[in-house]
C-alpha cells in the first residue's frame, strides 16, 4: 500500500465538503490547477479548491477554453492534485464530455480519482459550426437527464454532484432559476451559479432554491459574505486569475533571461520557504530520514 505523503503544513483539521456545504458560512475557494497550487491553497488555510475546465485546458494543453481537453486529461490532472489530499477539490467537468452516458463515465472516473465534487452543466459544448456568440443550452429536459445520470453514476460514493447552468448569461435570471429549481429535484447535492452581474440576479435565481449554492466569476458588488450566507451560498470563487498572474510572472522572468538579465536580477524571486512549500521539501526530508537512512 503506497505511503501517503506527509502533511505540508499544520493548517488545522480540514472538514469534508459535505460538512462545509451543510454549514452556514460562505467560504472563499482557491483556484487550483496543479499540485503546487493545491499545496499553496492548503498552506493558506483554504479548505476548498476549484479546478475549472478552462484552467485545466490552459495547464494541460496550453490551449484556450474551447473544450479541446479530453475527459481523460481532466481526470488525470485531478488525480495528481487529489494525491496530495491538500484541499477538497471541486472539478468543473463542463458538459460532462458528451451526452448523459458520457456524463456517467466522467463522474465515475473523477470519483475514482478522489475528487470531492464534480460540476456538470447544461451548455452545448463544444461550440457548434455557425453558432452565435451567446452560450447555447441543451433543453431543460436533457439537462434533467444529465443530472440524474450523474447522480446514478456517483452511486453511494462520497463525491458530491453539483448542477450548473449558464442560462443567466444568455437567457436571463428567470430561466436560470427555472433550470436550477428543476435540477435540485434530481438528487444533486448543490447548485452552481456563475457570472452574476448584480444582487438582483442573485435574488431572482436563489429565491426558491433549497440546496447549497456555489457562486463563481461574479461581479465584486455581490461579495458580501453575510448576504451570501443568508441566500444559501456556501462557496464563493472569484475566478481563475491566479493562473494568469503566474503565467505573466513566468513570461516576464523568461523574457528577462533572454534579454541578458542575471538570475540575481530577476524580480519576484521566490523565498526558500516558498520553494520548500512548493515541493514539500520538509515532508520528503522526513521520509528520506525514515526510509533511506
Amino acid at each position: 500500500m503506497p505511503v501517503k505523503p506527509p502533511a505540508i503544513t499544520d493548517a488545522g483539521v480540514r472538514r469534508s465538503l459535505r460538512e462545509i456545504l451543510s454549514g452556514h458560512e460562505c467560504l472563499i475557494a482557491s483556484s487550483v490547477f496543479d499540485p503546487v497550487s493545491a499545496r499553496f491553497a492548503r498552506a493558506l488555510g483554504s479548505e476548498v479548491g476549484v479546478m475549472g475546465g478552462s484552467v485545466a485546458s490552459h495547464t494541460v494543453l496550453g490551449a484556450p477554453d474551447i473544450v479541446l481537453l479530453t475527459a481523460s486529461e481532466l481526470v488525470e490532472q485531478a488525480r495528481r492534485i487529489c494525491r496530495l489530499d491538500a484541499v477538497n477539490l471541486i472539478v468543473d467537468a463542463d458538459h460532462g464530455y458528451g451526452n448523459a452516458l458520457n456524463v456517467m463515465r466522467t463522474v465515475q472516473e473523477l470519483q475514482a480519482a478522489g475528487v470531492a465534487a464534480t460540476c456538470v452543466e447544461d451548455s452545448v459544448l463544444p461550440r457548434e459550426f455557425g453558432a452565435s456568440d451567446a452560450q447555447g443550452l441543451i433543453s431543460i429536459e436533457e439537462g434533467i437527464k444529465k443530472m440524474k445520470a450523474a447522480v446514478l453514476a456517483r452511486g453511494t460514493g462520497p463525491m458530491l454532484v453539483v448542477a450548473r447552468t449558464n442560462a443567466n448569461g444568455s437567457e436571463g435570471p428567470r430561466e436560470a432559476a427555472q433550470r436550477l429549481l428543476a435540477y435540485q429535484e434530481t438528487g444533486v447535492d448543490a447548485l452552481f451559479v456563475p457570472y452574476l452581474k448584480n444582487k438582483e440576479e442573485l435574488e431572482i435565481i436563489t429565491k426558491d432554491l433549497k440546496l447549497p449554492i456555489m457562486v463563481a466569476g461574479s461581479d465584486a458588488s455581490l461579495f458580501d459574505l453575510a448576504d451570501l450566507e443568508s441566500r444559501g451560498v456556501r462557496v464563493w470563487l472569484w475566478g481563475h486569475q491566479p493562473f494568469g498572474v503566474a503565467a505573466q510572472a513566468l513570461f516576464d522572468a523568461m523574457k528577462a533571461v533572454q534579454e541578458g538579465a542575471l538570475p540575481s536580477e530577476l524580480l519576484n524571486k521566490p523565498t526558500a520557504q516558498t520553494m520548500s512549500l512548493a515541493t514539500d521539501a520538509d515532508g520528503y526530508d522526513q521520509l528520506t530520514q525514515t526510509y533511506l537512512k
